[in-house]
Order: structure tokens, then sequence, then C-alpha cells
């Protein structure tokens, strides 16, 4: 094992020794790299992480909702105080409720993001059902929300948002 391993990091020093002889020019890791190409690229990056991230938030936040909506309505309707759910909103957003007797609806507003978010539980045939949906402004019709079979679909041109699984630190934070 031992004669492998010299020959490999002899191996490793030569081509490094002939890099330096020709003159070739080693690139650093594009992290540590400064031009403009990476500067942007960079930047792309950590907007999307934080989109992504945001997301994941929302999605938590909303399906909580939804939820605990559902939950409300069996015990005689639909209510449009967030308190009363135990349902904080982060202050990076902004909250609207709309709210009637057989619908209601939670719409978050990014505070200079271009992306928002609803979720909407309605009473179909005495029946609660609840969507999540992302897109962008303005938000949609309160009748533009198509239901097939008993499920409620997002309005055209928005997006599903897709339910995501509290991680262990979120739920201790909560509690």
């Amino acid at each position: 094992m031992a004669p492998v391993v010299r020959l490999g990091l002899i191996g490793i020093l030569a081509a490094l020794g002939l890099a330096g002889l020709s003159q070739l020019r080693l690139h650093p890791p594009l992290a540590s790299r400064a031009d403009a190409d990476t500067v942007e690229v960079l930047a792309r990056l950590e907007a999307q992480e934080s989109l992504l991230g945001q997301r994941q938030q929302v999605s938590l936040l909303l399906n909580r909702f939804v939820g605990a909506e559902i939950t409300r309505y069996f015990w005689g309707g639909f209510t449009p105080y967030l308190d009363v759910l135990g349902i904080e909103i982060p202050t990076t957003m902004k909250a609207d409720v709309l709210f009637n007797q057989d619908r209601v609806q939670l719409v978050l507003a990014p505070i200079g993001g271009d992306e928002i978010y609803l979720a909407r539980v309605e009473a179909i045939e005495n029946a609660p059902r609840g969507v999540v949906c992302r897109g962008s402004r303005p938000v949609p019709d309160p009748e533009a929300f198509p239901s097939q079979g008993n499920r409620l679909l997002c309005p055209a041109g928005w997006a599903t948002l897709p339910a995501v699984r509290p991680t262990a630190a979120a739920e201790a934070t909560r509690s």
C-alpha cells in the first residue's frame, strides 16, 4: 500500500512541477475567483438559494394554515384569525386573509419579492378542501380556483407548492 501512495504523490508533484515549468495557469476554485462572471454567478446562486429557502418556509407555514383551517371547519367553521390557528407570519412577509363562510384564503407576499404565495381552503359539498400555490402578482380572483372531482386546484398560471416536512430544528424552535 505504501509504494502505491508514494508513487501517487510523486506523480502529483511531477504534474504540478511540469505545469509550473510550462507556465500553465492553474485556476483557483470558483468561490475564490474574483472576476465579474464569478461574482455574478455567485450572486445568482445566492438569490436562488434564498428563494428556495423562502419557498420551504412558506410551504410549511401555508400547509399548517390549511390543516388548521380544515380542523376549524369541523369545529364550527373557518376563522380569519391567524393567532387562533397558532400561526405567526414572518416579519419579512405581508399577510392578507380573505374570509367568508364557505372559504378562507391566506396570501403571503414577501417584502420586496416578485413571487407571492397563497393557501386556500374551501368547503365543497360540505367537505373542506385545501390547496397551496405560488405565482406572481396580482392575486387571482376568488372564483378562479377550479375544482376537479373532490380536489381544489391552483388557478391558471399558478403552481402548486409542495408540502415539506418540518426539520427537527424547526420543530424545536416552534415548541
